[in-house]
């Protein structure tokens, strides 16, 4: 049943008549070349210019500066139009019905906009909330010392270890271990390099017949170790002329073995060291504790095959709780101990803290801190937006007190700190002759104020109403936003959501009644490979499209996202999905996109650059911008491919073109896919 909803609302600073406003600005301009200079800058490194939305792991994320820009360009005051100038949409509503990572609301938030935000996915709906929910960083603070203060109390004993020059104790950094192989004759153990540490004098070694850990170039053994180390890179045995392979009949956390302990000392500083007896019986300590811990229902964290995950299933790792050391295991039970008797409004985002530390603290983690310029550096598990199985492990301490990579002490600085400071004084990158400025922007925050219905949406500013499920089911009044501004997922990336079940079972266990956890993670609009799945994605976002066209103003309501892909059965698939809803193209642009040494693009031949889409509800009216027909795309330059797409759907949009025909057109248009790119 359709809500009811008064259409006549007075908004508070909105003044303009709709004749006036028939027009949006963005309509007819978009500055492309700034919005390309700021958002290549960011894409190198997004989470250092808004931290506040990074609170928690999550895939694909847009440039903010590049939805800021487009937001600027619904502001219909040309005084507040200019990207450093605050405000401009106070009054308006910006709706985004796969909101993901949020970039959308935090930048609509900013500028004095209501939003309102979907998501079929519990992940990025409780980041959103806990990074929009404006509270006291004074007593965030006191809940964060106050839980890791119970926590070293948990864990700290576990982490001791001796100074090898004074025999003092000290705290353990992180463990590196090995991976335990076989072939037919013997058990070796891997590691990436016998060099752990290169120095500005000395380099510090590990030694493949002995296992010491020395410094310099010169070492005797003085007694031979019975299993030999390998660098990566070994295929065969040299003795019996056989393959190696892991050995999978055991569990994960044993197909490792302790190698090297790496600490500090409060008189003597950073120390490597081989694992000593004192270490071994730690870990021993560890593991009989961590048969004592409730981690609740094993079978809450079975892992289910997906694209990514079946990467785990294959090496016989059925279980998310076996990526994990005895010591990490005793951490999250404990943390989630204290999770359950703090207060609700403060569990929510600490729960977030510890589920992203996670990438930091699992097995899965490598080792890449031996350059000098990079102390300590951990590979964390999605730094190839996929599972990695290192040969070289490290086990981080999540309570090391020093401000080091993957702990929490340096995460809660990072994602809650700083992240809070830039939210009530947020600052934008300034190039002026060539030399980067930070520049403050004067009246906005990045923080709002949570409501629980439609109505309060259209009172006041800075309100945001962020709602998990499926858009294309959610009953939202006609009429009611003023704004659509997304980013739909990638036509075939349903890796993301495979891969957040890393985080999802843990979150589910720290946060049971927080979100519904049982939700139908293949109703997500994504192509899963064959054709009819292909389809699917079409369906799905066709009718995410129609409550859009329901939910727009339609005077002057516009829909606005940003798309790019080399194949043409995702182009076919959104011009259908959008006809079918009657939209209309105003204009496209092009904005850069993707850091060319990004993970998931690299060594491909693949786009740099997002296709932003301009349309409005109702086809082909008489003001409407007529689209020539192209007769080919260029695909050797991303930039070219992606205009020629954006005017290519324009006509589609207005053609009287079959379905089929519109899918056989594409295919003429862009070609075969090859490597990731089409190829006529």
């Amino acid at each position: 049943m359709r809500l009811p909803f008064q259409l006549a609302l007075n908004f508070h600073g909105d003044k303009t008549n709709k004749t006036q406003e028939s027009e949006i600005p963005i309509d007819k301009y978009f500055p492309e070349e700034a919005a390309n200079e700021l958002a290549t800058l960011e894409s190198y490194n997004k989470h250092l210019y808004r931290p506040n939305t990074y609170l928690h792991k999550w895939w694909a994320r847009r440039s903010g500066t590049t939805f800021r820009y487009i937001l600027k360009q619904l502001v219909l005051d040309p005084e507040k139009r200019d990207f450093y100038e605050g405000g401009g949409l106070e009054g308006r509503i910006v709706f985004d019905p796969m909101m993901g990572g949020g970039t959308t609301l935090h930048e609509a938030i900013r500028m004095g906009a209501n939003v309102i935000g979907v998501d079929i996915d519990p992940v990025p709906v409780l980041q959103v909330k806990a990074s929009l929910t404006q509270s006291s960083l004074h007593h965030k603070k006191e809940v964060f010392n106050g839980f890791l203060h119970e926590l070293k109390k948990q864990l700290d004993y576990l982490f001791e270890s001796q100074c090898p020059i004074c025999g003092n104790g000290s705290e353990t950094q992180f463990t590196l271990y090995g991976l335990r192989r076989r072939c037919s004759c013997r058990e070796v153990i891997f590691v990436d390099s016998f060099v752990l540490r290169k120095g500005n004098s000395q380099d510090i070694h590990i030694c493949p017949l002995c296992q010491n850990v020395y410094t310099g170039s010169h070492h005797t053994c003085n007694k031979e170790s019975p299993i030999l180390l390998m660098e990566k890179g070994a295929k065969h045995c040299e003795k019996c002329d056989t393959g190696f392979a892991d050995v999978i009949d055991e569990p994960f956390s044993a197909r490792y073995t302790p190698l090297v302990t790496v600490g500090a000392c409060p008189d003597h500083g950073p120390f490597f060291k081989s694992v000593d007896n004192n270490d071994l019986a730690l870990l021993k300590r560890a593991y009989v504790r961590a048969k004592q811990i409730d981690l609740g229902d094993p079978k809450a964290f079975v892992i289910a095959s997906g694209p990514k995950s079946k990467d785990l299933l294959r090496r016989d790792i059925n279980n998310y709780q076996e990526l994990f050391t005895p010591r990490q295991l005793i951490y999250l039970g404990s943390s989630s101990k204290f999770l359950s008797e703090l207060p609700v409004n403060n569990r929510s985002w600490l729960a977030l803290l510890i589920s992203t530390s996670l990438e930091f603290n699992s097995l899965l983690c490598g080792y890449k801190g031996r350059d000098v310029r990079r102390p300590g550096a951990i590979r964390h598990v999605f730094s190839h937006h996929a599972y990695s199985f290192p040969y070289m492990a490290l086990e981080n301490n999540p309570v090391f007190s020093g401000n080091t990579s993957g702990t929490l002490k340096r995460l809660f600085n990072d994602r809650i700190v700083k992240a809070s400071q830039w939210a009530v004084e947020p600052v934008e990158t300034h190039i002026i002759k060539g030399k980067r400025k930070k520049r403050p922007i004067l009246g906005e925050i990045d923080a709002a104020e949570p409501v629980q219905n439609w109505e309060d949406c259209t009172k006041g500013i800075r309100k945001f109403y962020v709602l998990q499920g499926d858009s294309s089911a959610i009953d939202f009044p006609d009429g009611l936003v003023n704004y659509v501004v997304t980013d739909p997922p990638y036509f075939d990336n349903v890796q993301y959501s495979d891969l957040s079940n890393f985080f999802r079972v843990w979150l589910q266990w720290f946060l049971p009644d927080e979100a519904d956890w049982q939700y139908d993670q293949l109703s997500s609009a994504v192509c899963e490979g064959d054709r009819s799945a292909c389809r699917k994605y079409g369906q799905v976002l066709g009718g995410i499209w129609k409550q859009c066209f329901r939910a727009l103003k339609m005077d002057y309501g516009r829909l606005i996202f940003t798309f790019h892909h080399w194949n043409p059965e995702a182009w076919a698939e959104l011009t259908l999905s959008l006809k079918s809803a009657g939209f209309s193209l105003v204009n496209s642009y092009v904005v850069f996109s993707e850091n060319p040494i990004s993970v998931h693009i690299r060594g491909l031949k693949s786009l740099k650059h997002d296709t932003i889409l301009v349309l409005k509800p109702g086809m082909a009216a008489e003001e409407s911008k007529k689209w020539p027909r192209i007769t080919e795309i260029e695909i050797s330059d991303s930039f070219l491919f992606c205009r020629g797409c954006g005017t290519a759907l324009g006509w589609f949009l207005e053609s009287n073109l079959t379905e089929e025909d519109i899918r056989a057109e594409w295919k003429r248009l862009i070609g075969e896919i090859n490597n990731g790119k089409a190829s006529g």
